[in-house]
Order: structure tokens, then C-alpha cells, then sequence
């Protein structure tokens, strides 16, 4: 009976570090944006990405979904260079949950037609 109470006690005390540790590492979308994104693409999304790129601002949110996603799910692109390239690298170090995020964040944030979904 011992042995289960202390069982009991451990996990209780484990399971909140656990769970606050794993929230440690789901960054968000905003956090991600600075970190990685903005270097490119400026801190406002009106940034022309290695001076050729159109500014995000520029691009409606569907647009960017559709680019996002490919960008994220094709790898054969990070092979490819260019732009397309550097993107499909930047995506794919991040997990589903991660990417939904920043894709959201920019949609919000940055689209082209943002005004007009408000």
C-alpha cells in the first residue's frame, strides 16, 4: 500500500513539470515570425525577401496558405535553391502545430485582404 502512495505522490508531482516542459517547446506562431521570418521579411511583412520576393503584405491569405503549404510539404524544393528553396528549409523544421501557427499569425497580421476579413 506504501508503494502505491508513493507511486501516487510521484506522478502527481512529475506530471506538471512534464506538461510545462512540453509547453516550453510549442512556440507560437507570433515567437516564430520574429524569430525566423522576419529577418527576411521584416518585423511588418512589407519586406522584400533577398530584394525579390513579393512582400507579404502584397500576398492574399489564401495565396499564402496555398505558398505556405507547399513550401512546407514539398521537400524537393529545399533542394531546389532560390527562394523556394530557402523557404521549404525554413518550414521544415517546424512541426504541424508550429506551422499552422505562423501561418495564421502572417494571415492575421500581414495578408494582403487582411482589412477585409476584420
Amino acid at each position: 500500500m506504501k508503494s502505491i502512495l508513493l507511486k501516487i505522490i510521484f506522478i502527481c508531482i512529475l506530471m506538471p513539470c512534464s506538461l510545462f516542459a512540453q509547453e516550453a517547446e510549442n512556440r507560437t506562431g507570433e515567437q516564430i515570425f520574429k524569430k525566423i521570418c522576419s529577418g527576411c521579411h521584416g518585423k511588418d511583412g512589407n519586406t522584400q525577401a533577398f530584394g525579390i520576393s513579393r512582400k507579404l503584405v502584397e500576398i492574399p491569405a489564401a495565396e499564402m496558405s496555398d505558398r505556405l503549404t507547399l513550401f512546407y510539404s514539398d521537400k524537393n524544393l529545399q533542394s531546389s535553391g532560390g527562394v523556394s528553396g530557402v523557404m521549404s528549409k525554413q518550414t521544415s523544421n517546424l512541426n504541424k502545430e508550429e506551422f499552422n501557427g505562423v501561418l495564421l499569425y502572417i494571415q492575421q497580421n500581414f495578408a494582403a485582404d487582411k482589412a477585409a476579413d476584420k
